[in-house]
């Protein structure tokens, strides 16, 4: 496949900050893709660079690209990655990369006669399955828009708490989160007074108490008869500072959080138990503390997902050093960190060749594109995380997985 043409411009993400948005054409079929940018970050992720930074670079890397015939994804990437340079991507940028890499694989599907679902299950010789659906229904940490609250005002210090309907029908999932968003913004509205969005579209509790999140989340499912479980991003390196671990009011070290996170866990029936009985918990500690991770993992995993993040990256290095020190049993995956599909893929692989769950996740900051329902379907994964459906740039991803229900299901 040769490419006849490519078109960059920038674009408006969910937060109205500049992203990148790319056009590619080859035999007359034209494609669009446009990449999201990451509120919380991980140290070892790929490097992005200034949107406008990007198009000056894209006359010059269109023309090296015209002269190609292109067999396969991992040629397309690989003489990307050639031309970049760089270990990071920090010469071309992860962002101006990974729109044309997410470009070429919906143009590759399509002139295969393919979904681009079929085409990276191919690539990644994964069976295809649709993924539970983690929706991010109440938000705390840097999702807060702190531009719209005093700066004094108390907010969750967890990042995301997710209602996790256990079907693998996304229409079904969707009903059952849309229904609780319902009841959920009423209670808060009636305990907490006036309702404010985080930024991915969930609703904020103004308390500084972890657990209120929690609690309110399993009042509104009693209420409504709902037996989803709930699940957690900690994003713990957002208060993680000389050392210890700033949980709103409480300052504790590595053991106390670790403690913190068994009460959580525990089952009501026992004199500690909290009661929520976590289905899963994202970065539990800091990327930098891996013995915080293992220490989790070995006490808990066997009962929760404990998933990295921050700590992994997408990033086959950081994924292979998380098995030695047995620090996490499931990971996320998202095309930004690593900057390429075809390495996505890898590292997912990679993950599921150790027996961990897998999570394809959107970010903090994202676009109206799709691709990752696709990848998640493609590669079996265990989970799609795209926020709140409240919000249009997180609903779309969750209404391509029910197009995809719909074609099986015809």
């Amino acid at each position: 496949m040769k490419i006849e043409d490519i078109k960059l411009r920038i674009i408006a993400d969910s937060k109205g900050k500049d992203t990148l948005e790319a056009e590619m054409e080859s035999g007359g079929i034209r494609v669009v893709a446009s990449v999201p940018a990451g509120e919380s970050t991980g140290k070892n992720e790929a490097k992005v660079i200034a949107p406008r930074a990007a198009l000056e670079k894209v006359s010059w890397l269109t023309t090296q690209l015209k002269d190609h015939d292109f067999a396969e994804l991992s040629q397309f990437d690989g003489l990307l990655n050639t031309l970049d340079g760089t270990l990071d991507k920090s010469n071309l940028g992860a962002n101006l990369i990974l729109s044309l890499s997410l470009c070429f694989t919906k143009l590759l599907a399509n002139i295969s006669g393919l979904q681009t679902w079929e085409l990276i299950s191919r690539i990644s010789g994964q069976k295809p399955s649709l993924p539970l659906c983690l929706f991010n229904v109440i938000e705390g940490g840097v999702h807060i828009p702190h531009h719209s609250v005093q700066d004094s005002a108390p907010n969750l210090p967890f990042q995301e708490y997710w209602f996790i309907p256990q079907t693998h029908s996304p229409r079904e999932a969707l009903d059952r989160c849309l229904a609780l968003l319902k009841v959920l913004e009423k209670k808060i509205a009636a305990e907490y007074g006036k309702v404010q969005m985080g930024a991915e579209g969930g609703f904020t509790v103004p308390s500084k108490n972890a657990e209120d999140g929690l609690k309110i989340l399993k009042e509104v499912m009693e209420e409504l008869g709902e037996e989803a479980n709930l699940g957690l991003d900690v994003a713990a390196s957002t208060f993680f500072k000389d050392g210890k671990y700033i949980l709103g009011e409480k300052v504790m070290d590595a053991n106390g959080l670790l403690s913190y996170y068994r009460l959580l866990t525990t089952n009501p029936s026992t004199a500690l138990g909290a009661g929520y009985q976590l289905f899963s918990i994202e970065d539990p500690f800091a990327e930098t503390d891996w013995t915080g991770f293992t220490n989790i993992t070995k006490e808990l995993g066997s009962n929760i997902w404990i998933v990295g993040d921050d700590l992994t990256t997408t990033n086959p290095a950081m994924i292979k050093k998380a098995k030695e020190l047995n620090a996490v049993n499931s990971v996320i995956i998202k095309t930004t960190q690593i900057g390429t599909v075809s390495e996505t893929i890898q590292a997912a692989n990679l993950a599921k060749n150790y027996g961990w769950k897998i999570i394809v996740a959107n970010r903090g900051e994202e676009t109206m594109d799709n691709f990752i329902a696709d990848l998640a379907v493609g590669i079996g994964a265990d989970g799609l995380k795209s926020g709140c459906p409240l919000q249009k740039e997180r609903l779309v991803k969750y209404e391509r997985l029910i197009e995809i229900e719909g074609t099986w299901q015809n």
